[in-house]
């Protein structure tokens, strides 16, 4: 069954193919740590945005492979979201589609509908709030330094590479228990809106891989597609 503490991650958001492309490093860069920290900020006036999640590699509770959607921190006290994700049940993959609305995260597949209560860690209101979701993430980095510019899509970005404590990391998302590496991409324009955040989480043991999670934020505080 679709895990509950999926949904942390589906509200995260954001999926989008890896860091191959070298970043544009002439000088001078703004520092890193003032970027994530404006960054923080920019999270927090959110009120919506469009987002994708996409992770390599599998956590322990965490079935989800991908996840695309909008968040709303209106429509309730948890927020409201909705929007498509894949996941791996047994030896499946299974698609969903999902929309939470005041208490209940309704998800829907080809067998039908299915509900249940909205968990409270993992919401747009939990997610976008300052103690505990991603601002929490970007204000406890450390090490933070600019690599360099990078555009993605549209957008003109600075990228800042760092670390998260675990005691950090495991707040936002329970199943990492390690200090990861994360990437951030920041906007560079004066909004320094959050674009892209990459993580990767070592392996627990010798013979398993480092576990990548990348996120994407789109159309900050535009309106949202109605739904369908």
């Amino acid at each position: 069954m679709f895990s509950r503490r999926l949904l942390g991650l589906l509200l995260l958001t954001g999926l989008l193919g890896g860091c191959t492309v070298s970043p544009d490093t002439s000088g001078p860069l703004p520092d890193g740590g003032g970027l994530v920290r404006e960054a923080a900020a920019a999270v927090e006036r959110l009120n919506t945005v469009h987002f994708k999640f996409g992770i390599s590699g599998m956590l322990a509770g965490l079935e989800v492979l991908d996840v695309e959607g909008d968040a709303d921190r209106a429509g309730g006290t948890h927020g409201s979201a909705h929007g498509l994700a894949g996941v791996q049940e047994a030896n499946d993959r299974v698609d969903y589609q999902f929309q939470l609305s005041g208490d209940t995260l309704t998800l829907t597949d080809q067998q039908g509908a299915s509900r249940t209560e909205a968990p409270p860690l993992f919401t747009p209101a939990t997610l976008l709030d300052a103690s505990r979701g991603l601002p929490r993430l970007l204000n406890g980095a450390t090490a933070l330094e600019t690599e360099g510019k990078e555009r993605l899509g549209e957008v003109h970005a600075y990228r800042v590479t760092g670390k998260v404590p675990q005691a950090v990391i495991s707040a936002v998302v329970p199943s990492i228990q390690a200090d990861v590496d994360v990437k951030f991409w920041v906007e560079q324009a004066e909004t320094r809106n959050l674009v892209r955040v990459w993580l990767q989480v070592p392996p627990r043991q010798a013979n398993e891989g480092a576990i990548m999670l990348e996120l994407a934020l789109t159309a900050p505080n535009q309106p949202a597609p109605a739904t369908t």
